[in-house]
């Protein structure tokens, strides 16, 4: 079982989002969803297209953890606001046969090679399972969906209606050439309450520029 991370209190007295939070969880309840075409080419021609799955779980997860707006929580004991010190990525294991798929969750691990691992691990132990978890995931998540059957132009998800969802949601598409380079799908959803299109567009190109240095690394 993937162990819980540790946290730190969020002070909203300092907090610069502090208003924002307060209009978007307890009023509007809004959310920001975004997809971007993100170049991947180094990473397909050194990797392969039909392996790129584990490699962007990696640059995805690394980027997440780069940023504060994307591992904020709520702190069980009190319920009060709390920063993650590193998220683990939920992601998905597809079943061919029953066309479902089980849910995984593979630590948080800065060197490639060991994260790597622990993924492969993951999948491996996601296929052979028939339930929708394969094992009790820790709160200190957020979620990833792989769809490479369809290069799509956008995705839509109903979030929580009460506005205290506030993990990233993160799925990506089938990878296609086009004029010279390889191109994939990112979309990012995540509650207005934490985050803004500035902080989507920076994870979109982060994660562009974290898959270059992963192709060249491997």
């Amino acid at each position: 079982m993937v162990k819980e991370a540790g946290y730190k209190p969020l002070d909203m007295k300092t907090w610069a989002r502090t208003p924002y939070y307060n209009y978007y969880a307890h009023g509007s309840k809004g959310m920001c969803a975004m997809t971007a075409d993100i170049d991947i080419s180094a990473l397909a021609k050194k990797v392969g297209q039909d392996k790129i799955y584990v490699p962007m779980l990696y640059a995805i997860t690394k980027v997440i953890n780069a940023h504060k707006e994307f591992r904020v929580g709520y702190c069980k004991e009190n319920g009060e606001l709390m920063i993650w010190d590193y998220v683990s990525t939920i992601h998905r294991v597809f079943h061919p046969d029953t066309e479902t798929f089980t849910r995984v969750c593979t630590e948080w691990k800065e060197n490639y090679k060991e994260f790597a691992k622990g993924a492969e691990t993951d999948i491996k132990s996601g296929e052979k399972c028939a339930t929708l978890n394969a094992d009790e995931f820790p709160e200190s998540v957020f979620e990833v969906s792989y769809v490479p059957w369809v290069k799509y132009s956008s995705v839509n998800m109903k979030m929580s209606e009460s506005g205290k969802y506030l993990a990233p949601i993160v799925t990506f598409g089938k990878a296609e050439d086009s004029d010279g380079k390889t191109k994939l799908p990112l979309t990012m959803q995540i509650s207005h309450a934490v985050a803004d299109g500035f902080h989507i567009a920076r994870f979109f190109e982060e994660v562009k520029q974290e898959a270059e240095k992963l192709a060249a690394q491997l």
